[in-house]
Order: structure tokens, then sequence, then C-alpha cells
């Protein structure tokens, strides 16, 4: 099997297990989620749950204060992120790792595959960021929808209509290396 067929493999496990993860009927647990200023290393030992309400919370409060993202969960080698997109944010690419976005609300196009352009790289990560994207493949994404972006290929997003979403980040080494 191919590595990269084994970190998609790696990714949609990781994506479905977030399902229970994120899940609502988690009532008990909702006092305990993150507030919205907060970043939560999650415990290694024990399984953690954040509730709906406090999910559609950090939504409410990244809205007010203009703030497109708030990471709910840091796990070193994986992050699970509360996602704004906006028309000004610049077209990525990572060489490293993997995004799986979940689209929870509004709609957008993805941008995906092609050249990126005017490339520069950020500090202190392993994103470059670029001006636009030429020759990539469009697709419409709506609420419920998965996009799944492997490490190299660039990815921007554009004709946004209040779309947010769960951007759940893998390093690539650390997923092909579990069995």
């Amino acid at each position: 099997m191919s590595t990269v067929s084994s970190i998609r493999r790696a990714a949609l496990a990781a994506a479905f297990s977030l399902g229970a993860f994120l899940s609502p009927l988690a009532p008990a647990a909702e006092t305990a989620a993150p507030t919205a200023a907060a970043s939560n290393r999650v415990p290694a030992d024990r399984a953690t749950y954040f509730g709906n309400s406090n999910l559609q919370n950090i939504w409410k409060d990244l809205e007010s204060r203009q703030v497109i993202n708030q990471r709910i969960v840091e796990g070193g080698s994986y992050s699970v992120n509360v996602r704004i997109v906006k028309p000004t944010d610049a077209p990525l690419v990572h060489q490293t790792s993997f995004d799986v976005w979940v689209v929870t609300a509004g709609s957008a196009t993805a941008i995906t595959g092609g050249e990126l352009l005017n490339p520069v790289q950020r500090a202190n990560a392993d994103d470059k960021e670029g001006s636009s994207i030429r020759g990539g493949t469009e697709q419409a994404l709506k609420t419920g929808d998965i996009l799944f972006i492997p490490p190299g290929v660039p990815h921007g997003f554009k004709d946004i209509n209040g779309f947010h979403a769960f951007l759940m980040r893998f390093e690539a080494q650390a997923a092909a290396a579990k069995p």
C-alpha cells in the first residue's frame, strides 16, 4: 500500500473517530470545554469531549471578535480547530501535514492542486502561503461535506458564504507510522 493511501486511511479513520470526540451527546462534559481564548492540550490517558453548545459558543465568540481560528485540541502531531474562512485568507500548501476539513455551516468553493503562485514560507510553520493558485481544481463545498488535502497540495477558498468548518491537521509522518 502506498504512503498516500496509508495517510488517507489514517485521516479518514481519525475524522470518523473524532466524530464521537465532538459529539453533542456528552452533556456532562460541556462545562469542561475550553473557553474561546484557550488552547487545549489533550490528555493521552482518556477521551475528551466537547458539547455542541460549547462549540456553538466558540463560533459566536470568533465571529464577534473577527477571529478566524481557535484550536480546541492540541496533540503535538495533530490538532483540531474551529475555523472560519474569510475571502482574504491566502491559499496555502503544507509540506509535512495534511488537512481534513469538515464543513459545519455555509458554503465555499475549494481550489486545490495546481501551482501556488508567489509562495512565501510562514514563520514557525510547515506552511507556505501564496497570492493565488494557478491550474487548480474547483470543488463546491456545503454543510456536511469533508475535504481531504494531502501534504504538498495547494489549497484555498473562494465564493465564501458563511463558511465554518472543523479543521483537523495531522503530521503525515506520524499518521503513516501507525499500523
